[in-house]
C-alpha cells in the first residue's frame, strides 16, 4: 500500500538526482535570451538577480486519459537571487485535480525539449497547490533561464491519467 510519505520519499530522491545531474550539465554562460515565439513568453528577461517569469499553455497530452480540450496556464517564475522557482496555475478545464495520497495530481518541471521522450521531472511541492515556491539549486535555475525551451511543465493525476503540460 502507497502512503503519502512513500510518494514524498520517492519524489524528494528523483528531485535530489535529477538536480544533482542538473548542476552539472549546461551552460556556465551567465546571459540568456528568451522569445516570445513559443508556448511560452517571458515576463522578463535575462538571467540575472531579476525575477524572469514564463507564460505557459498547458494542452491535453496525446494518448492520455481525459477531456481533450483539456486547457491552462502556468505563470513559472525563476528567482536566482534567493534560489526558488515560484508557479501559479490558473484552474485547469475539464481537468481532475486530486489530492489523495493514493492517487495524487502531480505538478512537474522537466528537462526535456519539445517532441522528445520525458524524462524525470522535478516536483513543484509534494501534493498540488495551485502556487507555491520551492528552494532550487542556482545552477538548475541557471539552466532553466539560459535555455527555457529545453524545459517543459505537466500536471498529471495518477488515478485518473489525466495529462496536460505546456513547453516553458
Amino acid at each position: 500500500m502507497t502512503t503519502l510519505r512513500g510518494v514524498q520519499g520517492v519524489c524528494a530522491a528523483v528531485s535530489a538526482l535529477l538536480l544533482l545531474a542538473l548542476a552539472g550539465c549546461g551552460s556556465s554562460s551567465k546571459t540568456a535570451t528568451a522569445t516570445g515565439s513559443g508556448a511560452a513568453t517571458p515576463a522578463a528577461g535575462g538571467a540575472s538577480a531579476k525575477t524572469t517569469a514564463y507564460n505557459i499553455s498547458l494542452t491535453h497530452v496525446a494518448g492520455a486519459s481525459g477531456a481533450s480540450s483539456a486547457s491552462g496556464v502556468v505563470v513559472l517564475s525563476v528567482k536566482p537571487a534567493g534560489g526558488r522557482l515560484c508557479w501559479s496555475i490558473s484552474p485547469v478545464k475539464t481537468f481532475t485535480i486530486s489530492n489523495s495520497a493514493t492517487t495524487p495530481t502531480i505538478v512537474t518541471i522537466q528537462p526535456t525539449a519539445a517532441g522528445t521522450p520525458s524524462t524525470p521531472g522535478v516536483p513543484l511541492g509534494m501534493t498540488y497547490e495551485s502556487s507555491g515556491c520551492i528552494q532550487a539549486p542556482a545552477a538548475f535555475l541557471r539552466r532553466l533561464e539560459a535555455n527555457p525551451k529545453m524545459f517543459y511543465l505537466s500536471i498529471y493525476n495518477t488515478g485518473t491519467g489525466d495529462a496536460v503540460r505546456g513547453q516553458v
